[in-house]
């Protein structure tokens, strides 16, 4: 039991407000939030009504919390109005507290009712889950996904009603222009966490609050839950193998109907996933006839919903672009869709910028902790022409602590250690307090996603050119001993003068140990639709050969603007890529040359052993076709090959170097109360970091990496 420290200002605002805090409940996370048992007495009104009451101390809170989530959640309690919602009955705040008043349920959450009771009769389970998949079904309407359904959050009221309760991970799923937004956001209870979050990549919200649904369901007619969460990655492949099993004891008792609906909702792609729609229409919930319709309240409620999500679909009517070779991306290549975003920078760090002669000007993209920016650069003290640049700016306070002990300093390391004329170079790198400034060329013609979807098929001289690039940039990293494990159309940027460029190195990784031992993968690296199958298999793997993989699917879609496989399933897409069912477009495959459609071909080996290798690729018979691209060929359109091969042997003689026993080289370390490093090529500090190749693209994701 925690007393609560209330100043006699704020006991006099409760008194005359009518509230009297009882007793403690419970508390969350970092003791910033703590429940309390409450009474509220009307002016007008003799009897008292308990209510519970959540106090949010903000001094105590992440500043995270305090900027983003707290007042999501009160913008949502707020605008909540449904039966199967917890009731809030007033929120207001007294310096750095909030006080959130609400319904009191009288007899607990779901999961203190299972321990205590048991396994939950499948009849009160329809009941139950009939009324939170209309509570979901209201949030849906509505826009907004719960992420963090679980049984804990699940309050039974007086007359054993559910309640859900909990609205600090909700957010919404359509930006102001009404488009559909990706969340990053690792969120709620990992036992509950629906595969496509465990992935660490963008993921759609909506159908997250389904399989938790169905982890809920599972939980109340078994009292277990349906996977072992000791380790996330063993998680990971149980629920993407559908490895549950009913306990002995009640998979006979329980009906088919019940375990159908389990199925639909445990289902590993969202894509196939049951709605909350298609949960109250299902032939469980039809068993009893009682539940096939609405009640007043209830439809009200929905009615509501949809009028709101009406007025606004209507106000906001946004224009589609048609003929997207990819589901849901909307691309604006000069940028002038998106808001600017005025970018907060304290006083120092806005003389730092200056003293360097950076200017900051506006928004270009934005990830879950880092945004990028254009730039203008000027030499300070010297007359010269402005230089546009891109500037990734990373919110280390906003970052969890994985990413920025383990995956930043990688990321950096890489930018440093990187240099080669098909690798996006990095002007400057500099530090300030939690944020770090990647200064680095700008892309006149954007990513490659953006160039095929406006301009259409790439031309086979074209791609033949881009190819060689990718593979000599590749090449160079492999010769290094690093792995991308992040290419894609997106990661491959365009110069004014149509070169191509690989960026992001947020997922880069060296492949050998300091003895020059090989080391595995174990990551999900990547976008699914790119994905090697040895990734998919869930075993560790060798991380060189899905680069080539990942980069045969980009030249296919350079050919084709089109994926070689439908990616909507996890195991069916195993599957096609193991049978090679894949083919050109019937109005590619008559103008592609034979060589061309080799190239591929060998590229998407689904056998990483006999996969084409880099040097391969650019010695191959198609490269060649082109006599200015073939080994030992002394010029090259718009791309002087010396630099290709200077970076080519500097990274062969440091393969040697390391191999001759030689220990890899650190960072050092500033003196202290220094901030100055000196590298042999570059400067790195806490205010700044010279190195020879960054990206542009957004890096700065949630990753759990068992590596």
């Amino acid at each position: 039991m925690s007393d609560l420290q209330t100043s006699p200002s704020e006991e006099n605002t409760l008194a005359s407000k009518g509230y009297k805090i009882v007793k403690f409940l419970g508390e969350g996370a970092y003791a910033k939030v703590q429940v309390y048992l409450a009474e509220y007495l009307a002016k007008d009104d003799s009897k008292t009504f308990p209510l519970a009451c959540k106090i949010i101390e903000t001094s105590k809170a992440p500043k995270d919390f305090i900027v983003k989530f707290l007042p999501r959640e009160i913008d949502v309690l707020i605008r909540l109005n449904h039966p199967h919602l917890i009731h809030v009955h007033s929120i207001f705040q007294r310096k750095a507290k909030y006080y959130i008043f609400m319904r009191y349920s009288e007899n607990g959450d779901l999961l203190g009712h299972i321990l205590k009771n048991g396994c939950v009769t499948e009849n009160q389970s329809r009941v139950w889950m009939r009324q939170l998949a209309l509570a979901l079904q209201y949030l849906h309407e509505l826009e907004i996904a719960h992420r963090d359904m679980k049984c804990e959050n699940i309050l039974l009221t007086a007359n054993f009603n559910v309640k859900l309760s909990d609205f600090g991970f909700t957010r919404y799923c359509v930006d102001e222009e009404g488009e559909p937004v990706l969340s990053e956001t690792y969120c709620g209870s990992m036992s509950y966490a629906a595969p496509e979050i465990l992935r660490g990549k963008p993921y759609s919200p909506k159908p997250t609050d389904l399989w938790s649904l169905g982890v809920v369901l599972f939980v109340m007619l078994n009292k277990s839950m349906p996977f072992d969460d000791t380790r996330m990655r063993k998680l990971y492949e149980q629920q993407i193998g559908r490895k549950y099993r009913f306990r002995a004891r009640i998979a006979s008792i329980l009906s088919t109907e019940s375990k159908n609906l389990i199925k639909y909702l445990l289902e590993p792609d969202p894509g196939l996933r049951l709605t909350a729609s298609q949960v109250l229409s299902s032939e469980w919930i039809a068993m009893d006839s009682r539940l096939t319709t609405l009640n007043a309240v209830e439809a009200a409620a929905l009615n509501r919903a949809r009028e709101e999500r009406k007025k606004l679909t209507d106000l906001k009517s946004p224009q589609k672009r048609q003929g997207d070779i990819f589901e849901g991306k909307q691309f604006d290549t000069n940028h002038k869709s998106q808001n600017e975003d005025d970018l907060k920078l304290s006083p120092s760090e806005q003389l730092t910028l200056a003293s360097r002669g950076y200017n900051i000007i506006k928004k270009l993209n934005e990830g879950s902790y880092a945004k990028v920016y254009v730039a203008e650069y000027k030499t300070p003290s010297k007359n010269e022409k402005l230089t546009t640049l891109a500037c990734k700016i990373i919110n280390t306070s906003a970052a969890p602590p994985d990413f920025v002990k383990k995956f930043l300093p990688r990321e950096i390391e890489m930018l440093i250690k990187l240099n080669h004329p098909h690798l996006v170079h990095t002007h400057s790198i500099f530090q300030r307090r939690d944020k770090y400034f990647i200064f680095m060329r700008y892309m006149e013609l954007g990513d490659l996603l953006e160039y095929i979807l406006h301009k259409g098929a790439v031309a086979e001289d074209q791609a033949r050119i881009w190819t060689r690039q990718l593979a000599l940039a590749v090449q160079y990293m492999h010769e290094l001993e690093v792995a991308h494990r992040d290419i894609k159309c997106e990661n491959v940027l365009l110069t004014a003068n149509q070169n191509a460029m690989l960026c992001d190195f947020g997922f880069a990784r060296t492949c050998v140990d300091k003895r020059m031992r090989e080391i595995m993968s174990e990551t999900f690296c990547g976008s699914l639709s790119y994905t090697a199958p040895e990734i998919l298999q869930g075993a560790p793997y060798r991380p060189k050969p899905t680069d080539v993989w990942s980069l045969g699917v980009v030249i296919y879609v350079m050919l084709n603007r089109a994926m070689p496989f439908q990616d909507k399933h996890i195991t069916q897409l195993y599957q096609a890529q193991i049978n090679k069912n894949w083919n050109f477009r019937p109005r590619c495959v008559d103008v592609l040359s034979d060589n061309c459609k080799m190239i591929v071909t060998q590229m998407l080996d689904p056998n990483f052993r006999t996969r084409i290798k880099t040097h391969q690729i650019i010695t191959s018979a198609w490269i060649s076709m082109d006599p200015r691209l073939s080994v030992g060929f002394a010029f090259l359109v718009r791309m002087d090959t010396t630099g290709e091969r200077d970076a080519l042997k500097k990274a062969t003689e440091e393969r040697k170097q390391l191999r001759a026993g030689q220990n890899k080289p650190e960072l050092p370390k500033p003196p202290a109360g220094q901030e100055e490093i000196v590298l042999p090529s570059s400067t790195i500090s806490k205010e700044s970091v010279s190195g020879n190749t960054a990206s542009t693209s957004m890096g700065a994701s949630h990753r759990s990496d068992p590596e």
